[in-house]
C-alpha cells in the first residue's frame, strides 16, 4: 500500500486541482526559460491547492528548468520548515526557503518565481532604479520594485559561519526577504522584489500571474535600457508610468494575462527542448477587459 507521502506525487492518487497545476508548473519552468529568465539556475514553485500548508518546487535533478517533465520531477516541502514531506525524498534546491518563507508569511501568494536575468541586474550594480516605462508594466508600480540586500543580514548570521555567497539558503535569511514583500504602511504584498548582486523573486496568486510579472519585469529592464542608451545615460529625461497610469495599468495587465499565457505554452509545446509528460491543462480562464 502506498503511504501519504508516496501518494503525493503519484498520477494515480492526485486531485485534479493539484493536477492542473503541476501540469502548469511543468510548462512554467519551460517558459521561464524560453524567455531567457532562468538557465540551469532559477525556479518557480507553488503553494499545494489542496493543502496550503505545503508547497512544491522541482528538485535539484533534473533541476534545470528546461529539463523538468513529469509529476515526480518536485518535491514537496512543510510550508511551516521548508522541511521535505518524504525524508526520502532526493536533494532539493538550497534556495528553497525563498520559497518556504514567503508562502509561510503570506497567505495570498501562491506561486513564486526566483530569477537571475541578465536584463535586471544591472540596474542594481548601477545603482538605477527600476521604475516603468510602458503600460504592460503597471503592476511594479510607479516607484519601482524594492531591493533586498542580503550582505546586510550576514552579521546576524555569524554565529553560524554562513558563507557569504549570496544565496537565501536558509530560513533566517529566507524571512528577511520575505519581509521585503510587505507592501507600503504593511498593506498587502508587493509583486516583486530586486535581489542586489543576485537577481529578483516575484510573487502572484497564480502561475499566471507570477509568470507574466517575471516576463515583463524583464521586458521593462530591456526598453528602459534603450531608452537611458537613448537619453545617454540622462534619467531625468525618462518618461515613466504615472502613479495613476501604473495603478490603472496594473488592472488592465491582471485581466489580459492569460492571452499571454496561452502564446507562451503554444511556445513551449512547439520547442522540441520542452517535454510535459503529463499533458497540458485545458480549459484554462479567460480573462479579458469589459468594454
Amino acid at each position: 500500500m502506498a503511504t501519504q507521502t508516496q501518494k503525493l506525487l503519484d498520477p494515480n492518487y492526485l486531485p485534479k486541482e493539484l493536477r492542473t497545476q503541476l501540469q502548469l508548473l511543468i510548462s512554467a519552468n519551460h517558459i521561464l526559460h524560453y524567455h531567457s529568465l532562468v538557465d540551469a539556475f532559477g525556479h518557480i514553485s507553488i503553494r499545494d491547492p489542496t493543502n496550503p500548508a505545503h508547497y512544491l518546487i522541482a528538485g535539484y535533478d533534473p533541476g534545470a528548468p528546461a529539463l523538468i517533465s513529469e509529476f515526480t520531477d518536485f518535491i514537496a516541502y512543510r510550508v511551516e520548515t521548508s522541511d521535505a514531506l518524504d525524508p526520502n525524498s532526493p536533494k532539493g534546491y538550497s534556495e528553497r526557503f525563498i520559497h518556504g518563507e514567503i508562502y509561510k508569511e503570506y497567505a495570498s501568494v501562491q506561486c513564486v518565481v526566483h530569477s537571475h536575468s541578465e536584463a535586471v541586474i544591472p540596474f542594481m550594480s548601477a545603482g538605477i532604479q527600476i521604475k516603468p516605462v510602458f503600460h504592460m508594466a503597471g503592476f511594479m508600480g510607479a516607484r519601482g520594485p524594492e531591493t533586498f540586500d542580503v550582505t546586510r543580514c550576514y552579521q546576524q548570521l555569524e554565529s553560524t559561519n554562513s558563507q557569504q555567497d549570496m544565496l537565501i539558503k536558509n530560513s533566517v535569511l529566507g524571512h528577511h526577504l520575505a519581509c521585503a514583500f510587505r507592501g507600503y504602511g504593511g498593506e498587502g504584498v508587493l509583486p516583486v522584489v530586486l535581489q542586489h548582486k543576485h537577481g529578483f523573486t516575484c510573487v502572484g496568486g497564480s502561475i499566471q500571474r507570477a509568470v507574466y510579472r517575471a516576463i515583463y519585469l524583464q521586458k521593462n529592464c530591456k526598453l528602459l535600457k534603450d531608452a537611458l542608451d537613448l537619453a545617454s545615460g540622462d534619467e531625468g529625461k525618462i518618461s515613466f508610468l504615472s502613479f495613476d497610469e501604473a495603478r490603472d495599468c496594473a488592472r488592465m495587465n491582471e485581466a489580459t494575462e492569460d492571452k499571454a499565457f496561452r502564446l507562451w505554452l503554444r511556445e513551449v509545446q512547439l520547442n522540441p527542448l520542452y517535454q510535459n509528460m503529463e499533458g497540458a491543462p485545458k480549459d484554462l480562464p479567460v480573462g479579458g477587459i469589459e468594454e
